[in-house]
């Protein structure tokens, strides 16, 4: 979690309602918006508004994965957010935000209780970066894609000015799949777009911080190359 307090307690880790998604990765430190109409996660709503706040959001497995229980498959490690939003629509849906507060690790899952799953999980910690020299190099490429966009790089200039070194690193971890396609990603294909949220699901699942930096380094490189080979130099050269 990204800090103790925001861990929940531990009744709600040995029963985390889940809320499983094709291609949604919950980020720490991001908020993430719902449409939220299916009668199982409108129970799940209900639930959590009286028991915790938390929901798990892990990213389904692809190509109809399934469990030993025929349940369609999960990425074992996901983000955890808290409901910070929540609104009745007269049509009977809800719309809700979350808050990722930090990852979490899939013990088991529990038998059917409700229409919703619900799991047992570890929390993962969030250690900040120690590698300054490594953070460093990274800062380097962001500033060089900044550069190549103009005006357009604005927003992912922000990102330089995070205090917080894992924000930093799950804030650029969420603007992956902008700027894949910015380097030309070929998106015309279910495969293709997938391979883009799983880029961001093996950041958050990265075993810590510093392999989260690795991967983030070496993706960032490999986008600047191909964006301009000058760029990726300049870059390793700061």
């Amino acid at each position: 979690m990204l800090s103790a307090s925001s861990t929940p307690r531990p009744e709600v880790l040995a029963a985390l309602p889940i809320f499983p998604l094709p291609n949604v990765v919950l980020l720490p430190g991001m908020v993430l918006p719902l449409n939220v109409f299916e009668p199982r996660y409108l129970q799940l709503v209900d639930h959590v508004l009286t028991d915790g706040q938390h929901i798990g959001v892990p990213l389904l497995r692809p190509r109809g994965e399934r469990m030993a229980d025929h349940r369609p498959a999960i990425e074992p490690v996901f983000g955890v957010g808290k409901l910070v939003f929540h609104v009745r629509l007269p049509d009977g849906r809800r719309l809700i935000r979350l808050e990722g507060l930090g990852r979490v690790r899939v013990v088991r899952e529990l038998p059917m209780e409700h229409l919703f799953r619900r799991v047992e999980v570890s929390a993962l910690p969030e250690a900040p970066v120690n590698d300054r020299t490594a953070l460093g190099v990274l800062r380097a490429q962001v500033e060089q894609l900044v550069q190549h966009w103009g005006e357009d790089g604005e927003a992912l200039r922000s990102l330089l000015a995070l205090p917080d070194s894992r924000i930093f690193l799950y804030a650029l971890t969420a603007f992956l799949p902008s700027i894949e396609l910015f380097a030309g990603h070929d998106v015309t294909t279910e495969a293709a777009r997938r391979a883009l949220v799983e880029q961001q699901q093996r950041s958050l699942a990265a075993d810590d911080t510093e392999a989260r930096l690795a991967y983030l380094t070496e993706r960032t490189a490999d986008l600047l190359m191909r964006l301009s080979p000058q760029l990726a130099a300049s870059a390793l050269l700061n």
